[in-house]
């Protein structure tokens, strides 16, 4: 072969090389991407973490949305909301729970202590293959009467039900931080 020949071949084989890794790293990123599991759990801590929720805390405070059939109070405007908004992301049997247990931790600290919540950034995980478990560290801003923004990562784990395809079936906030103590501790 001659010079120009090495020459022209070994620029051939760098762009190949070049062509072929970076397939790879699109194809490795395309994977990880493809789980619409985690694209689920982010949106629920965008919901979570964002705000609060205006049109979701007057339809919780407001009385005139509340009313006593059978001895229970039953409030069907907060409850459509919460379908519509949540609906999708939650088996059936599952968002009532949530909601009761810690669903409107956040949301309801942060309206009534006067700070706004901003989710920064999400990392969702499965760490297991072909599990239902995923794990979750949301970095989520808080700010309050025009401060300084603090940050704090809330962790926690995600379990998508085995009966219906796409929909969590618990949802467990693990440790915050101090987001928590911070919210509920507001001065006013």
């Amino acid at each position: 072969m001659s010079n120009k020949n090495v020459k022209a071949f070994k620029v051939l084989f760098i762009s190949f090389m070049l062509i072929l890794t970076g397939g790879l790293f699109a194809a490795c990123s395309n994977t990880e991407a493809a789980d619409p599991n985690v694209g689920i759990v982010e949106k629920v801590l965008k919901l979570q973490f964002n705000g609060p929720d205006e049109k979701m805390m007057d339809l919780l405070e407001n009385p005139d949305y509340t009313k006593i059939v059978d001895g229970q109070q039953v409030n069907e405007k907060f409850d459509k909301y919460i379908t519509e908004v949540y609906g999708d992301y939650f088996a059936e049997d599952y968002l009532v729970p949530f909601l009761q247990i810690s669903g409107l931790r956040y949301q309801t600290a942060a309206e009534f202590s006067g700070y706004e919540l901003n989710l920064k950034d999400t990392v969702v995980k499965q760490p297991e293959k072909d599990s239902n478990r995923y794990t979750f560290t949301a970095t989520v801003g808080y700010t309050k009467d025009g401060e300084k923004e603090k940050t704090a990562e809330v962790s926690g784990v995600v379990l998508f039900s085995s009966k219906e395809k796409g929909k969590i079936g618990k949802f467990e906030y693990g440790e915050d931080n101090g987001l928590s103590k911070e919210l509920f501790s507001s001065d006013e």
